[in-house]
């Protein structure tokens, strides 16, 4: 059996630790000086490489073994694995480095808030603590003039954010009520990821997520936070997360967004995204474990909208999820995947309580 990585020289990169899931679990650094920088740590990894006989094991500082890698091989995507187990608590358990060899893309994780607060103080420094691993990443919190006293709120608990660059906020006072698919594709224009991804006010996105999108969204792809049975979204098992979606910002673009004519609740993702597979688009669902959300009812729902019956019935009415289905079905039977005419997301924002004003007008309409 070869040795792994037999020149030590290979050992002064990046790696990817993942658990027998293949689930993102930590950021593993190589040093020069041989010493191994885990990021996030929970187990208590970082420590030292270590040869053992044909192995390749990690030590901490009292020179116990944390991580012992025994054989290696090639994912689908022909990406080079090392195969072994890390020391969780007193249990040896099942995990594998992969070798980080293209660039951190750019992320933008977009929230938009009108009166959710309570939710956002809630989610959004829990979800920027769990990506402090990702280092090309952003967040755009959008404050679609609510007047709970968000903006106040993030001047003073994230203004350290704000100064890194890490957090981008902006405040539009234009709309009167919430519109969903504008506000989404506002957030969307306003980031500047390569891959963007809506995260609703009420979403927590789990450690590591940022890493996960990199390794997951590719330029032929999108991912939802739906169930999937082959094409068939499951929205029975729906755990509040159906509008988390990523995909590249050009893939969105290219189909207009979202359907700015939706402006009451529901079926305006389910649009997006069967606009986005009847263009192509691979679907795929996001794993489980970064699909969390705060339960909550439907009058919290329809609270902001002009239209507050969200038509949990098929005798729905204006704004309600069952107009907005069949509104979808007659653009996709008609061949009309490319929507908005180029007016996404339109309006004007202030960024960072005065940084500066922006205009978000209208882009040269894509190719249907």
């Amino acid at each position: 059996m070869m040795l792994l990585l037999q020149d030590d020289t290979h050992l002064h990169q990046e790696f990817e630790l993942l658990d027998a899931g293949g689930g993102w679990v930590a950021r593993v650094v190589g040093l020069p000086d041989g010493s191994v920088e885990v990021e996030p740590d929970p187990y208590g990894l970082s420590g030292t490489w270590k040869r053992e006989e044909t192995a390749l094991c990690i030590v901490d500082a009292a020179r116990s073994k944390v991580a012992r890698f025994v054989s290696q091989g090639l994912d689908s995507r022909s990406r080079r694995l090392f195969w072994g187990a890390v020391k969780v608590g007193p249990h040896w358990l099942e995990h594998c480095l992969r070798v980080r060899s293209r660039p951190s893309p750019r992320i933008s994780l977009c929230t938009t808030s009108r009166n959710r607060l309570h939710h956002v103080r809630q989610t959004l420094p829990s979800n920027i603590a769990d990506n402090r691993d990702y280092p090309n990443l952003e967040f755009v919190l959008l404050d679609y003039n609510s007047s709970d006293g968000l903006g106040d709120w993030v001047r003073t608990e994230l203004a350290g954010e704000i100064a890194s660059g890490r957090l981008s906020y902006y405040f539009t006072a234009e709309p009167t009520h919430f519109h969903a698919t504008h506000s989404r594709n506002m957030s969307i224009r306003l980031s500047g990821g390569d891959i963007v991804c809506v995260v609703d006010a009420d979403n927590y996105t789990g450690r590591g997520f940022a890493a996960y999108l990199a390794d997951q969204v590719e330029r032929d792809n999108f991912l939802i936070g739906c169930r999937m049975e082959g094409d068939d979204f499951m929205l029975a098992y729906d755990e509040g997360c159906v509008g988390r979606y990523a995909l590249y910002k050009q893939t969105f673009l290219d189909v207009g967004g979202m359907d700015e004519a939706h402006v009451g609740w529901g079926y305006d993702d389910m649009d997006l995204f069967r606009r986005l597979m009847a263009k192509g688009y691979r679907c795929q669902s996001i794993e489980p474990r970064y699909a969390r959300c705060i339960p909550h009812d439907d009058a919290e729902r329809s609270r902001e909208l002009r239209y507050k019956d969200l038509g949990r019935v098929e005798t729905g009415g204006d704004g309600s999820v069952w107009v907005n289905k069949r509104r979808s079905q007659a653009n996709i039977d008609a061949g009309r995947l490319v929507l908005n005419d180029g007016r996404i997301g339109c309006g004007e924002v202030v960024k960072n309580f005065g940084e500066s004003t922006i205009i978000v007008s209208r882009t040269s309409a894509p190719a249907a």
